[in-house]
């Protein structure tokens, strides 16, 4: 019983309390600073481009200064691989463990690169590279303070991650939540844990230093006074099917985007590219401001009904193929609010629409550009559950919730009837393509006995956050007694696929204990070998 109690103390309260809430605060401080220091570049580079387009004879000069921004970025993505495209898919795709990152680089040059395209005025916003710096925080933690029990390492970087987002959004629910719809697809108490006191600790800490500085800590700060009533309910389904129809669109071209970056650009140098996107992103911005930008502006002209239809789906279509040119090109920037920006001007053009016909009263209007946000989020990235949360926590209340789970739900099972992959999970693939490209993958059966201590003692399989593809075929008890989950003794039949196998076994031995003997037969992949996602 003693040793089951230190075991329990080791594994479980140690990193789910004590690294977790360090992780947390550091978290909230750091995004505190990206918030302050990104609304002072956004606002300057605001005023630059407004300047400009009242005395074109500057032109030239601002795109001097953005092959400048440009070029200086480029370095920082050379250096930092890992800070390139959506902070959110890139941080998704850490915690699942198929792609590898250095957390100092990520923190501070991903801070770096982010305000220098926020600087040019690129589409892109801050959320993702809040979830990035606070997943690297969360590796950070682990190096620093426990670098010898790299078990918690994928637990703590998720807890970081999950506070990110809750300091990014002032969203502290969704950001939980975060971590079970979005960057695992699966509960375990210790994911919880790990995610809700992360997210505790540092949503209080970025509440205390918003207040010191009398700092918004909320993403949009708007009421709804309005309730929809139940035979205006089909306005919701209507806002539901068009929000799933432009993400089916909306991820196919991205998919084209990245195939023509990957084949048809490839030969293009890394600075080249991020110059010319930079400088054509610039020159599109002169046009009209609202190309330019997180989108955050978008969200509240909307709301506040400015904005034609015939415009509004000018922006919507503009900006969509901006984010995508910029993202596949590499540019440091997230796409939750960005995406949150489509969802608000479909929304809009449905409303004004319903509007116009006179079969809809223009009281509602504001909820069908709440109901785009949150469907356009649940259609994008298939996580209904968190849209509906987060449009509960930090856009409506929960007035509205019946019409917004009703679009949510109809914008799922329309992007589920299409069977295309959510935007997210296109994003990640493509950063798995470019990791993998030209390696081969090899099959792997391992046994593997679980060590004194070791960390799966006491734990359930699915509890587990076992290298990506791996899979445990069967467990062979050390003893008849019955214990909960895994035990000292118990002997593991593994399979699972890697491109490095020292890595990977690496990875087994922090969860399951070092082994004296590691038995294992291997195979190159071949088209017929199936090997089920964890």
């Amino acid at each position: 019983m003693k040793k089951n109690r230190l075991t329990y103390i080791k594994n479980i309260l140690i990193p789910c309390l004590l690294f977790s809430g360090i992780t947390g605060v550091l978290t909230g401080v750091l995004i505190f600073l990206f918030k302050i220091a990104a609304s002072f570049v956004i606002s300057h580079s605001e005023n630059i481009y407004a300047f400009v387009r009242s005395n074109p004879a500057y032109i030239p000069l601002l795109l001097a200064g953005i092959a400048v921004v440009a070029f200086i970025a480029s370095l920082i993505l050379k250096v930092s691989p890992s800070c390139r495209g959506g902070g959110i898919p890139t941080s998704i795709a850490i915690l699942r463990g198929l792609v590898t990152f250095s957390w100092i680089k990520s923190v501070f040059l991903l801070f770096t690169s982010a305000l220098l395209s926020y600087l040019a005025g690129i589409p892109l916003g801050n959320e993702g590279p809040s979830v990035q710096m606070g997943t690297a925080v969360g590796r950070g933690t682990v190096r620093v303070f426990a670098k010898n029990n790299q078990a918690w390492d994928r637990y703590i970087m998720t807890g970081g991650a999950c506070a990110g987002f809750a300091a990014a959004t002032g969203a502290p629910i969704s950001g939980i939540f975060f971590a079970f719809e979005e960057a695992h697809r699966r509960f375990s108490p210790m994911i919880f844990m790990t995610a809700a006191i992360a997210v505790v600790f540092g949503n209080s800490t970025m509440q205390l230093l918003c207040s010191l500085f009398s700092v918004s800590p909320t993403l949009f700060d708007f009421t709804i006074d309005t309730v929809l009533p139940l035979k205006y309910m089909w306005a919701s389904l209507i806002v539901g099917l068009v929000c799933a129809l432009f993400a089916t669109l909306f991820t196919r071209v991205y998919r084209f985007f990245f195939e023509l970056f990957k084949d048809t650009l490839a030969k293009l140098p890394l600075t080249l590219k991020i110059i010319i996107v930079f400088v054509c992103i610039s020159l599109i911005g002169l046009v009209s401001a609202e190309f330019l930008g997180t989108g955050h502006h978008i969200v509240e002209h909307v709301l506040d009904g400015h904005g034609v239809w015939y415009m509004l789906l000018l922006y919507l279509c503009v900006r969509a193929i901006l984010l995508i040119v910029a993202s596949n090109a590499g540019v440091t920037g997230g796409l939750f609010v960005p995406s949150l920006a489509f969802g608000a001007m479909i929304g809009a053009v449905c409303g004004k629409a319903m509007i116009a016909l006179q079969i809809l009263p223009k009281e509602y209007y504001v909820i069908t550009v709440v109901m785009g946000m949150a469907a356009f989020l649940s259609a994008s990235s298939r996580t209904p559950i968190t849209a509906i949360v987060f449009a509960i926590e930090a856009l409506c209340g929960f007035a509205n919730i019946l019409p917004i789970a009703a679009s949510v739900t109809l914008a799922y099972l329309t992007i589920e009837t299409i069977g295309i992959h959510s935007f997210t999970e296109t994003v990640i693939e493509t950063k798995v393509e470019d990791r993998y490209k030209g390696m081969i993958a090899t099959v792997v059966d391992a046994y593997m006995t679980v060590g004194k201590g070791s960390f799966v003692i006491g734990k359930e399989i699915p509890d587990i956050l076992w290298p990506p593809t791996c899979v445990v075929l069967s467990v062979k008890k050390a003893s008849d007694i019955h214990s909960i989950g895994m035990a000292e003794g118990d002997i593991l039949h593994l399979r699972y696929q890697t491109y490095d196998k020292a890595e990977t076994c690496a990875l087994l031995e922090n969860l399951v204990g070092k082994q004296e003997v590691f038995r294992e037969h291997s195979h190159e992949k071949s088209k017929n070998a199936m090997i089920p996602n964890n």
